[in-house]
């Protein structure tokens, strides 16, 4: 059973099964329904929704086997975020959108998109 005062402090990502070298700095933006104001006349209006995509920006270990640009074919993946403490998100669909910057001090991130994130129970 999980600890209900423990919070997220490491994961673990995969894409198509294949975990990578993560260094404690990936977000999720789980995407899904968004609300946009839509302003009235003499009221405050109402909304509209749009489905926007996950987003998952991987801070990965830049070190040898790690091919930021063979992760430019990736589309149509699944990938998997583990927390440690006991949550799994999951993005179908998954694609590559884009390479951050990486430098000497062994870092560099990727931004994948796709399918809003389902969260396992």
């Amino acid at each position: 059973m999980a600890n209900r005062n423990q919070v997220l402090g490491q994961v673990t990502i995969e894409v198509d099964g294949e975990r990578l070298p993560t260094s404690g700095e990936s977000t999720l933006q789980i995407g899904g329904p968004q609300r946009e104001n839509v302003p009235g006349d003499f009221d405050a209006g109402g909304f509209m929704e749009r489905t926007v995509p996950s987003r998952c920006t991987v801070a990965l270990l830049h070190r040898d086997g790690v091919s930021i640009a063979a992760m430019r074919a990736i589309d149509n993946a699944t990938l998997i975020m583990k927390a440690d403490m006991g949550k799994t998100w999951v993005v179908r669909g998954a694609y590559f959108v884009e390479a951050g910057e990486f430098g000497q001090d062994g870092k560099a991130s990727v931004i994948f998109e796709g399918q809003p994130a389902e969260e396992l129970l």
